[in-house]
């Protein structure tokens, strides 16, 4: 049995998935087995992979359900003690399973290791913002007296799926990523807000994997607000999971998260949205001046949606 079971979902990313396969072959760890989850591609990506002669990589497949369900079948398809994920269109640096398995077999009571990485065509190096704050090489675990921006601003550091090694038993414990309604937007975020906080990580300052986002393109950019997250969909689980200390500053990251989701979607007078969020997370009344600005934006909105309607009922009057 391999040690660390490698994932990657693969949706269309047939110009890539070969890059971030290579970039697992060539690390300096050789330990290791490779879960490719085709979540229904159409552009020809699984051919790609079954062109690799490794015995070390399979590949499953799946109708498309999203990147957390292709994630969480891979889990369910792993057998290895420890859990590495991959995007297809990224790739790591030849050390970075050695130096993320050396730190936590060196620090057993932390239970996952996070690191930077270079993002972007222009390999921009986000181990500076991580130096700037103050972070050192360490292990580490969210302090009692955090606060709800502090919180996001460590979710922020440590939110990129590709720098994580965990340990099994962790992710299982929370049912892996959010799968539900084919999520495609936070289910990453969903699962690591819960290992935040609950679980001692080990922080490696080292850049060692490179998120490529120049591969997202104009596709990327939308008009319409973002699909709201899931942590503000469906928050009950983290909500049992949180550890007493940490529950009041967890409500009010999530409301400080509704507060701009109500924001957006008022922006454009999806009013069904905007109220549905400010009924589920009444602290967000707690920031007074956003607060303030998102009533008359809805205020202004209602009467967007009004004049709209007496127009309409005009034009009919007229015909």
């Amino acid at each position: 049995m391999a040690t660390i079971s490698v994932i990657i979902p693969l949706f269309n990313k047939a110009k890539y998935v070969t890059r971030a396969i290579d970039s697992v072959f060539a690390q300096t760890y050789q330990d290791f087995e490779i879960i490719v989850v085709d979540d229904g591609s159409t552009d020809g990506g699984p051919q790609l992979v079954q062109k690799y002669r490794d015995s070390r990589l399979r590949m499953v497949r799946q109708q498309n359900q999203g990147p957390g369900s292709a994630r969480n079948r891979g889990i369910k398809e792993s057998m290895a003690p420890y859990l590495a994920f991959l995007d297809a269109d990224d790739e790591w640096l030849p050390h970075f399973l050695s130096r993320y398995l050396e730190a936590l077999r060196t620090n057993p009571d932390c239970d996952y290791v996070v690191g930077p990485y270079f993002e972007g065509d222009p390999r921009v190096d986000k181990s500076e913002i991580w130096r700037k704050s103050g972070v050192e090489e360490s292990a580490w675990r969210l302090p009692a007296n955090v606060s709800y921006t502090d919180l996001h601003r460590f979710l922020c550091m440590l939110h990129c799926t590709i720098t994580i090694l965990c340990k099994r038993h962790v992710v299982e414990k929370y049912g892996g990523f959010y799968s539900k309604a084919k999520c495609k937007h936070g289910e990453d975020r969903y699962l690591e807000l819960q290992l935040l906080l609950n679980h001692k990580m080990y922080r490696i300052i080292e850049p060692l994997a490179w998120y490529h986002t120049e591969t997202f393109g104009l596709d990327s950019i939308r008009p319409e607000p973002r699909p709201v997250r899931p942590f503000l969909i469906d928050p009950e689980p983290i909500r049992e999971n949180c550890p007493h200390p940490f529950r009041e500053v967890l409500e009010r990251y999530l409301a400080w998260h509704a507060l701009g989701a109500a924001r957006e979607y008022a922006n454009v007078n999806d009013l069904a949205t905007a109220s549905s969020l400010m009924r589920r997370f009444p602290l967000m009344r707690k920031n007074r001046r956003k607060y303030a600005k998102l009533l008359i934006r809805i205020s202004l909105a209602k009467v967007h949606v009004l004049t709209g309607k007496l127009n309409e009922m005009s034009g009919i009057l007229r015909r």
